[in-house]
């Protein structure tokens, strides 16, 4: 994401040029945050001022707003980037976190200091918005008891107090939880990398991270903090899968009896960090041997709503094909935020315990009596263990090429590609794919475009034609692949609206779906809300993404998106 500033300091223009320029927003910000806080200031308090200068930038940025380097904006100094190490520092560490609250970017302000009180902004300005509330700033008025500061505005974020509060200990998410009352955390966006940290950031993360914090559950307000030595993969034991609804009910005082680290959802994969990742839980119980919550992050995978649990671990599917995707969906998240967790830890996800099921706690001796999550992969059928989940943490850590993965490709294992309810897995690592088609006769391993790598597909058509999937066959470069099986290139031009299936000679044997109607994005809306009333599945989402070029999931109010054909 890019974002045009107009200059008008001389040490600005003199870098630069007499603006405005157009910035990449990540190095803007290694500008921004020096000019705004002390470079000496603690890190935490660095991190929490990129993060609210990043919140205001994007949402300037999204509607298209040409801000200035002053503090009528946000003050920015270009030869400040390039001297302020710490600042480039939380810049890096923070890099596409911003605030939202209600699934939209807030109006993110912030201030030299609030005199002791945060300040409605309805007591400030015109308009109020939900995340300012009026209450005492005991970190803005021990600041001010050190060393005198005029108060300025006084909403969002105190700079002074910011920098108390971090000196004490207090993570940036937590101030920032503080100041933006009720906005979310939201690791999602893909603004770039910084010049010279290229490394660090590692590139773009594939799942959607949120903060939502059970502030009120007694594992939160106790503050127990852990040395951790291990990760828990649960899943929730009740066919529910909208992380929302367990977030909702457990947000309680009264709620002391489970707390875990985070919940997966699995309508969407969206992972929910419901406590900072090194407080003590309560996810797993006790054996024999101690608990685990002593030990281990938990985090829990909800489970689809069409199961029923008819006894014990023993459930029914009405849907397996549903209930198929939404175990994948989950699966997956988890190895992305293992995989992140096992970095910002350094552990090493093969080594003895370290990355452990529910199941296989209890038989450590760590863990209460339950068989979550692998009685669920199980009885769907799936060909997940945890031994795949922990080699697929490691080959995710390692870029995801490693054991015969492919630039991200997931090799699903079924009868025929169009016989989707037959999928017994889905694996990044195509050896583990090939593994689970030997053990299953009559079983094929396929790419993401439904070709079938392994066993050999050649014979299958009889006519040996290739079936290219293209926008017209003069446009070569558009090309999506070319599959021996027709049925397969038809279901490769469903997924690409406004692609046809050609044969050899580029006559047209299929044409695939087309834009039926364009929509207007409305506050609160999401892609799979938006999937599911227009196209009549919420797992349609992904083909309005393509449709419309989106490389994320975030939309905003305003915005006008091309819709598939029902």
């Amino acid at each position: 994401m890019r974002i045009t500033v107009k200059l008008t300091r001389a040490e600005n223009t003199a870098l630069l040029g007499a603006g405005p320029v157009e910035l990449d927003l990540e190095e803007y910000l290694c500008g921004v945050v020096p000019s705004e806080i002390y470079e000496s200031s603690h890190m935490e308090a660095l991190k929490a001022q990129a993060v609210a200068a990043r919140t205001f930038a994007v949402k300037r940025a999204m509607a298209g707003t040409v801000v200035d380097d002053t503090t009528s904006f946000q003050a920015y100094r270009a030869p400040l980037a390039e001297s302020s190490p710490r600042s480039r520092q939380a810049v890096v560490e923070t890099a596409g976190q911003v605030l939202t609250y209600g699934g939209e970017i807030i109006d993110c302000f912030y201030s030299a200091s609030n005199g002791g009180t945060c300040k409605r902004s309805g007591e400030v300005w015109s308009r109020d918005y939900p995340y300012y509330v009026h209450k005492p700033d005991p970190w803005d008025t021990a600041a001010r008891e050190e060393k005198p500061t005029a108060a300025s505005h006084g909403v969002g974020l105190s700079q002074v107090g910011c920098m108390w509060a971090a000196r004490q200990g207090i993570p940036y998410n937590e101030i920032l939880a503080f100041y933006y009352n009720g906005a979310a955390l939201v690791h999602e966006y893909g603004t770039g990398s910084v010049v010279g940290f290229e490394e660090e950031t590692g590139g773009e993360m594939g799942m959607k991270l949120v903060e939502s914090f059970l502030t009120k559950n007694p594992c939160y307000t106790a503050g127990r903090k852990i040395t951790v030595k291990g990760l828990m993969l649960h899943s929730v034991g009740c066919p529910q899968p909208k992380a929302s609804v367990f977030i909702n009910s457990w947000n309680s005082p009264s709620y002391d009896n489970a707390c875990v680290h985070g919940f997966i959802d699995g309508n969407d994969g969206t992972v929910y960090q419901t406590l900072p990742w090194n407080h003590r839980g309560w996810h797993c119980g006790s054996g024999s041997k101690g608990s685990g919550n002593n030990t281990h992050i938990g985090v829990e995978m909800c489970e689809p709503a069409c199961i029923k649990y008819t006894g014990g671990a023993t459930f029914t599917c009405s849907d397996l094909g549903t209930a198929r995707k939404v175990a994948e969906r989950t699966y997956n998240a988890a190895v992305e935020l293992f995989a992140m967790l096992c970095k910002q830890y350094g552990l090493n996800p093969l080594s003895d315990g370290v990355v452990i099921s529910h199941k296989e706690g209890h038989s450590r001796g760590i863990a209460s009596n339950h068989g979550d999550p692998e009685h669920l992969w199980t009885q769907l059928g799936m060909g997940y263990t945890m031994n795949t989940f922990r080699q697929a943490v490691k080959a995710k850590m390692e870029g995801g090429s490693s054991g015969g993965t492919s630039g991200g490709t997931l090799y699903r294992v079924r009868k025929s590609w169009g016989d989707a309810a037959s999928q017994l897995g889905a694996f990044s690592i195509l050896d583990n794919a090939k593994a689970l088609a030997d053990k299953n006769p009559g079983y094929a391993v396929f790419d993401e475009n439904g070709k079938q790598v392994y066993p050999s597909a050649s014979g299958s058509t009889g006519s040996g034609t290739l079936y290219r999937v293209r926008k017209s066959w003069s446009d070569a470069a558009s090309q999506k692949g070319a599959f021996n099986v027709l049925d397969n290139a038809k279901r490769c031009a469903d997924e690409n609206p406004g692609y046809s299936v050609f044969d050899e000679a580029g006559k047209v044997v299929y044409t695939g779906a087309a834009v039926s109607a364009t929509y207007t994005v409305q506050k609160g809306d999401s892609l799979w809300a938006i999937a599911a009333e227009y196209l009549g599945n919420g797992t349609r989402y992904t083909e309005i993404k393509k449709l419309n070029g989106l490389t994320s999931d975030v939309i905003y109010a305003g915005q006008v998106l091309k819709l598939p054909n029902k």
